[in-house]
């Protein structure tokens, strides 16, 4: 009540999968909702999560745009869309009480 009131939050601790965490407070009508937080130990920088520069060339680079790889070859029946045709097939099937 007093956290609806003021319009502040409150910082928790609480446990959950045998570990202490942290936690924020909120409390909204009548509703009080939990965001958990993160120890400073359980955030990565974010150094870690960049993957190891990579030297590529000129011809790398323009070879990754589909600009340069046309294909005109893409038709006949290895290219065509059979699983909405079938889905219609069964649709109808049911519609008409049939197997």
């Amino acid at each position: 009540m007093a956290l609806t009131r003021s319009s502040k939050v409150a910082v928790s601790k609480y446990a959950w999968s045998g570990r202490e965490r942290l936690g924020l407070l909120r409390a909204r009508e009548d509703v009080v909702v939990l965001h958990a937080m993160r120890w400073p130990d359980e955030i990565s920088p974010p150094e870690e999560l960049l993957p190891p520069p990579v030297e590529l060339s000129e011809d790398e680079i323009d070879g990754a745009l589909m600009d340069s790889m046309p294909r005109e070859d893409l038709e006949g029946k290895d290219f065509q869309d059979s699983y909405t045709e079938a889905l219609a097939q069964i649709i109808e099937a049911k519609r008409e009480h049939r197997e």
